[in-house]
């Protein structure tokens, strides 16, 4: 399996530092979605990404019909979405590998923030991941967005980006590509200005999603799966509308892990996620706009069992007092750490560690 280029875990200061710099925009040729698996296939032209993704747009309802719909609680339709680089491939790799094992009968989608991740996922060797996932590529889709919604988060973004002298307006298609290849190949830790762009980057795959009129799952991609959440999900009236993993003295007010969330598609919810992404500063990470927002709004939501959904001081917590941490789990998520091999070995200990 192709290895990530570099593993940076370069601090910045918080609040992130502004860097001004030109605007680019990444070829919408990019935004082919492909089907992943042994053998390759487009599920849709290429159609520019660049208007205002609405409903009713023609290359929004391409965009909606290239993504893997699947019955979910009560019957509604879902998409659920990982966002990745190749710097996380492993990781992602590692959990789609976890959802093969626990049988789970949906296919999740990857929107691919960089070229990488499309082309390593098709080369899979695994014989249980033919066809298991669709792969979009995001990342023009995604910085059309972001410079409309956040600029001064797409300005801060550009110098990570910069590898010439040259402006966007006279690069080639592969010098344009080239200039995001650093980011696209890099496993970032907590606190850079690469991993605050990556991890936001689920905001816009939610509200991508719910505007298609599908409910999100969206997760994150250092999880392992143990049995099926889907009836976990299964709330009635608008407590139901916003579900997530508990986070247990995180310190965010509303102790709501957007690393693993599902979604109800709602005129709410798609008003609560517009609100999320545009009115924080932008220099907060998605797991601030989230609680912040839902706190300020006064909106209803549910949390899951922090037993059967541990996140990493519960599992850590759990290893100290010598309980077997997976025996009521159902998805373990490996955060409270920053580095690459912390998170593997988290999961490692777990048995969820699938890529021996």
């Amino acid at each position: 399996m192709p290895l990530p280029k570099k593993i940076s875990d370069r601090q910045t200061t918080s609040p992130y530092k502004v860097f001004g710099a030109i605007a680019l925009l990444v070829p919408v040729l990019l935004n082919l979605s492909v089907s992943i698996g042994i053998e390759s296939g487009d599920l849709m032209s290429a159609l520019p990404d660049l208007i205002l993704p609405t409903r009713t747009t023609k290359s929004n309802q391409s965009f909606c019909e290239a993504l893997p719909v699947s019955s979910g609680p009560q019957g509604r339709k879902f998409v659920h979405v990982f966002v990745s680089n190749a710097g996380h491939f492993s990781f992602l790799h590692n959990v789609l590998l976890s959802m093969a094992n626990a049988s789970l009968s949906w296919r999740p989608v990857v929107f691919a923030v960089g070229s990488g991740v499309c082309h390593m996922l098709r080369d899979l060797a695994e014989v249980k991941l033919k066809d298991y996932a669709v792969c979009y590529p995001y990342l023009g889709r995604l910085l059309y967005q972001l410079r409309r919604d956040e600029p001064k988060s797409f300005e801060q973004i550009q110098p990570f980006l910069a590898k010439s002298n040259t402006t966007f307006l006279n690069d080639t298609i592969e010098e344009t590509i080239a200039r995001f290849d650093e980011v696209d190949s890099t496993f970032y830790g907590w606190g850079s200005t690469e991993h605050k762009f990556l991890i936001n980057s689920k905001l816009y795959a939610l509200r991508d999603i719910l505007e298609c009129g599908f409910d999100a799952f969206v997760t994150d991609t250092d999880i392992g799966f143990i049995s099926d959440p889907l009836p976990y999900f299964d709330i009635d009236g608008p407590k139901g509308h916003v579900i997530a993993q508990t986070a247990p003295a995180s310190g965010y007010s509303m102790s709501i892990n957007s690393g693993f969330m599902y979604w109800r598609s709602t005129n709410d919810t798609i008003d609560l996620i517009r609100d999320i992404i545009t009115v924080p500063p932008f220099w907060h990470i998605d797991q601030s706009r989230v609680n912040n927002r839902i706190q300020n709004r006064s909106t209803p939501y549910s949390l899951l069992d922090s037993y059967k959904f541990p996140q990493g001081n519960r599992i850590i917590g759990r290893y100290e007092k010598g309980v077997d941490t997976l025996a009521d789990a159902v998805v373990a998520h490996a955060n409270w750490n920053s580095k690459f091999g912390e998170k593997e070995a988290m999961l490692r200990k777990m048995g969820l560690w699938f890529l021996d």
